[in-house]
């Protein structure tokens, strides 16, 4: 179902544990490289909640520029990802990348993000996601029709993202790879 406002009406994330071991997993094997690495959560919504299914690894090249560090997902490769989710029925919300030190939006996050959905979100894990999964520490933004992408206080990220467990998940009709 499409919505003219995207992803402003979600007030609730799901987030199963093993969708975000899978990125936090890959986002730190990038950074033993000492590159950024970029991942993607994917689902479908029920009413006002996002119930994410799906953690994407899209073929990516990463390396470091003038100002610091940089990864490319080529179109190729974000066309093939829109014609998995369009058949699979989903929808992509989020993106989450790393960076080598602190969690923040970069100009380059800004300019040209993967997700461009009114409501998305982009994820920033500090210290190439050597914290593991601890939502403090991560930056967490939404892009909003009037700011942009706007980054939520720990009040907001607490409200809208919530961790579940795998066997906590509404039907089993998909696959979700573990660690």
């Amino acid at each position: 179902m499409t919505n003219s406002n995207g992803f402003l009406d979600i007030t609730s994330i799901h987030l199963p544990k093993s969708c975000t071991y899978e990125a936090l997993a890959w986002l730190y094997k990038a950074g033993r490289r000492n590159v950024e690495g970029v991942a993607l959560w994917a689902g479908t919504r029920e009413g006002n909640t996002f119930l994410i299914k799906k953690t994407i690894i899209p073929e990516q090249n990463a390396g470091s520029i003038e100002d610091g560090l940089i990864y490319v997902v080529r179109g190729e490769e974000l066309h093939r990802i829109a014609l998995e989710l369009f058949d699979s029925g989903m929808q992509l919300i989020a993106q989450i990348h790393s960076h080598p030190r602190e969690a923040y939006h970069s100009q380059t996050d800004d300019a040209y993000p993967i997700v461009t959905v009114t409501g998305g979100i982009s994820v920033v894990v500090p210290n190439f996601a050597e914290g593991g999964l601890n939502l403090a520490e991560w930056a967490i933004y939404r892009f909003l029709p009037e700011t942009g992408w706007t980054v939520l206080n720990q009040k907001k990220k607490e409200t809208l993202i919530k961790l579940i467990e795998d066997d906590n998940l509404p039907g089993k009709d998909f696959k979700i790879k573990t660690f």
